[in-house]
């Protein structure tokens, strides 16, 4: 399915055709959903029977799995259930809304906890024992793509095979580092550099094993797909899925499906003796616990059923080892820890691989060292937000600038439009902007007169609006009667009436009160004189 990652050309081609390939199909209904996923159950279920029947030529089935739930906005809330459980097999990606759901579709849990189907995934151990939590569903047969890449890409490495087949063999480990760092290059650009790391330069994944690499790092490097992350990834996913959401979660499911069929490619391509061991980077997830799978000192992938002479406890107890039970009673024997391919029990897993070479290491850092480094990226991080800042409030200033380009064209447009055939306020009082225009007029000329701060409408830079209002003249200081000489002053701005929109102080305050108080609507006393009524001795007696 995929081609060589040193080839670009035929890489975007590639995955260009699988992505257009893959059919999402969105379950939200159960008894639909149950209908489909019992036909994938007795699909794999079949293939894992002819896996141990014929395994040369055939290989155990697995699928791409991932979840998706309602993320929390606030610190210290509960995580929210599952809500959206995605499958991808071969060209179908399967995307279940279990959240209302009032019983898991028929065939889901099979899947999911047949030690027979690998699951894969991008840091799948969280996902594994919230499925428990959320769910009660065991997950069996796991493996982290994120261990997996590194185990393969450091097998390659050391036996140049496959992209580093070119690259020169020289001593695992470099030569030290230089006791000073060049002064033309800084600290952490160094020791990422050919000069540093020497052949590691090539390699694509380095450093500690138990760090983690993206899921879309993964597909994008081996399978030129693109996988968008963003505010997608937090929105809510119990509500009914939009198209958006619909492809999201299909695609997760299936760029794990797709590269981890790469990488069994490439895992071929080792000797068996340099294949990495099962238990490096699979695991069982048992009633919210990680295990160690079955076969963990194996160096084959998971999914393969395990040969008699490896059950020796089994063998005194049962006269026939059975080599493939039903599904059912497999999966309970697995479950209890007593499954034909668990010669050893439940053994605590945790993911670590002496094998795995991580390249040469950067020294540890001084105290001078790591203040210099924060203090530098505290100063990248100051420049970008300034340098986004700007970005913004030039926008913002382009914004305002077109607003304000548009708001003088409307009004030139209206000053065109408006032609006053008297200039009594009133002779055009049938037209719409001219009733606008008197509108204005007089709440402008009460808000200079009661304002005297404010512009007066003779500089309120309308030609159109000084035009109408040419005669009219405002006398009055503050504090004195306002008189306004017009051909005929409107009604309402008259010395008894103040203009609508302004407050008028009542004319009795609380100071009026005889009672002392402000009494409320509903002729109640206040709360704070409730307790001084009863809190004193009365004269001549005891307490109220």
């Amino acid at each position: 399915m995929a081609s060589s990652a040193s080839d670009p050309a035929d890489t975007e081609s590639s995955s260009t055709s699988s992505i257009s390939s893959m059919k999402s199909y969105y379950l939200k209904n159960e008894p639909f959903a149950s209908t489909t996923l019992r036909h994938l159950a007795n699909g794999l279920n079949a293939i894992a029977f002819q896996t141990l029947r014929s395994p040369e030529s055939f290989s155990a089935p697995f699928i791409g799995f991932d979840l998706e739930w309602k993320p929390n906005f606030r610190s210290g809330e509960s995580e929210n259930p599952v809500a959206v459980v995605q499958i991808a097999y071969r060209t179908a990606s399967y995307v279940v809304h279990v959240r209302w759901m009032r019983h898991l579709p028929d065939g889901l849990a099979e899947i999911l906890e047949n030690p027979r189907i690998v699951k894969v995934g991008v840091g799948i151990q969280n996902d594994a024992k919230k499925l428990y939590r959320d769910l009660g569903i065991c997950l069996n047969s796991c493996v982290d793509l994120s261990l997996f890449v590194k185990c393969v890409d450091s097998g390659l490495f050391a036996e140049r095979l496959d992209r580093y087949a070119d690259i020169p063999i020289s001593p695992s480990v470099p030569s030290p580092p230089p006791p000073s760092l060049p002064s033309d290059c800084p600290p952490w650009e160094f020791y990422k550099s050919e000069t540093f790391l020497g052949p590691y330069f090539h390699r694509l994944f380095r450093g500690p094993y138990s760090i983690a690499i993206g899921l879309a790092r993964l597909a994008e490097v081996y399978e030129g797909l693109v996988l968008v992350k963003g505010k997608i990834s937090r929105s809510n996913w119990d509500v009914e899925l939009t198209p958006v959401q619909i492809t999201y979660a299909a695609l997760d499911a299936y760029a794990g499906y797709v590269v981890y069929d790469h990488l069994v490619k490439l895992f071929n391509l080792l000797e068996p003796t340099k294949r990495p061991k099962r238990k490096f980077y699979a695991f069982d997830c048992i009633r919210g616990r990680l295990y160690h799978c079955c076969g963990h000192n194996r160096r084959t992938l998971p999914g393969e059923q395990m040969e008699d002479t490896e059950l020796p406890h089994l063998a005194a107890e049962y006269p026939t080892v059975p080599i493939f039970h039903p599904v059912e009673e497999e999966i309970a024997l697995h479950l209890q820890g007593v499954g034909s391919d668990q010669p050893h029990g439940f053994v605590i897993w945790t993911p670590s691989n002496p094998e795995y070479d991580p390249g040469p290491m950067q020294p540890k850092k001084t105290p001078e060292e790591v203040e210099a480094a924060r203090q530098a990226r505290q100063k990248r991080n100051y420049e970008r937000r300034k340098k986004e800042g700007q970005n913004q409030v030039d926008s913002e200033i382009g914004t305002v600038q077109d607003e304000n380009a548009n708001v003088n064209q409307i009004i030139m447009s209206a000053d065109s439009r408006v032609v006053p055939q008297s200039r009594d306020m009133g002779a055009n009082r049938g037209h719409p902007m001219t009733n606008a225009l008197n509108r204005y007029s007089e709440i402008s000329i009460a808000s200079s007169t009661l304002h005297p701060e404010l512009p007066s409408p003779s500089t309120a830079g309308s030609d159109g609006i000084t035009a109408l209002l040419q005669d009219m003249k405002i006398h009055g200081t503050p504090g004195s009667s306002t008189s306004i000489s017009t051909s005929q002053a409107p009604a309402s701005l008259s010395n008894t009436q103040k203009p609508e929109g302004f407050y008028r102080p009542p004319e009795e305050s609380h100071r009026s009160n005889p009672e002392g108080f402000h009494r409320r609507s509903h002729n109640r006393r206040p709360k704070y004189m409730k307790s001084t009524f009863h809190s004193y001795p009365r004269p001549g007696g005891g307490g109220g």
